[in-house]
């Protein structure tokens, strides 16, 4: 085990001495840190166990519907639980880092601001974005992978180019399915802007990476109508973030253009 995450993991074992365990918040952030403290193979079959703990922020739209910040712990919880995903430590030491430092504002306030807790999220997926696309490369190019290996399976990015991924043996369909505009919580042009550039610069890195790939489109559903129109429907759910119009038009952009 390296020094960054033995130190993640030692301050996550912290939490639940520091929390009010009754409180929502209090449970929300012991369970999750009960679970990351247990041994990764343990993991998979403890997932349930902490769902059901977490269950007012299992599905985004409900959980702002209940809660101001209920969208943002229900994109942490859905984000978290993809450590199951990874295999490569740097990848894990993201996932305990990026949770570490929302609970922080979560510790030192009751009512930590919106706009803060969603700048970290933005930093985190920005700062990541190169690393993200690194790691998705060989996935991208069409090997053929197990549904179980393919990582960053719950993160932010992936629904940009993976919509059409593979059923998870983890979550069921509903579940899945109500995070893939997650996004929505962070989208806006500056970050398509670095995405792209960042697309492009694995690409010439790579020699070609991504060529007569059109990874983006596999996340979107089109018809004659749409055709004609240059209109693009991004797939979605009732327990799902909705897109502003701003969004659902540079979405339709990036696609284009990418």
């Amino acid at each position: 085990m390296g020094e960054r995450l033995q130190l993640s993991l030692e301050r996550i074992k912290t939490i639940p001495d520091e929390v009010n365990q009754n409180s929502s918040y209090g449970i929300f952030f012991a369970s999750l840190s009960k679970f990351f403290c247990r041994n990764k193979r343990e993991m998979p079959s403890l997932l349930q166990e902490c769902m059901e703990s977490c269950d007012n922020y299992l599905f985004p739209k409900e959980a702002l519907e209940k809660d101001e910040l209920g969208d943002i712990l229900s994109v942490l919880l859905y984000t978290s639980l993809g450590i199951v995903y990874e295999q490569e430590e740097r990848a894990i030491c993201r996932v305990l880092e990026l949770f570490i430092e929302l609970y922080l504002q979560f510790k030192n306030s009751s009512a930590p601001d919106r706009k803060c807790l969603i700048d970290i999220l933005y930093a985190h997926f920005y700062d990541y974005t190169g690393e993200f696309l690194e790691e998705w490369k060989d996935y991208i190019q069409g090997v053929s992978y197990k549904e179980s290996d393919i990582p960053g399976r719950h993160n932010l990015l992936f629904p940009l180019f993976f919509l059409g991924s593979p059923a998870s043996s983890y979550f069921s369909e509903e579940y899945e399915d109500a995070h893939r505009n997650d996004i929505a919580l962070i989208l806006g042009n500056r970050l398509l802007s670095h995405i792209e550039r960042e697309w492009r610069r694995l690409d010439s890195k790579k020699h070609c990476l991504f060529e007569n790939h059109s990874p983006v489109s596999e996340g979107f559903s089109e018809s004659e109508k749409e055709k004609e129109t240059g209109e693009v429907t991004w797939k979605s759910s009732p327990h799902a973030l909705s897109f502003h119009e701003h969004q659902k038009k540079i979405l339709k952009i990036f696609l284009k253009e990418l």
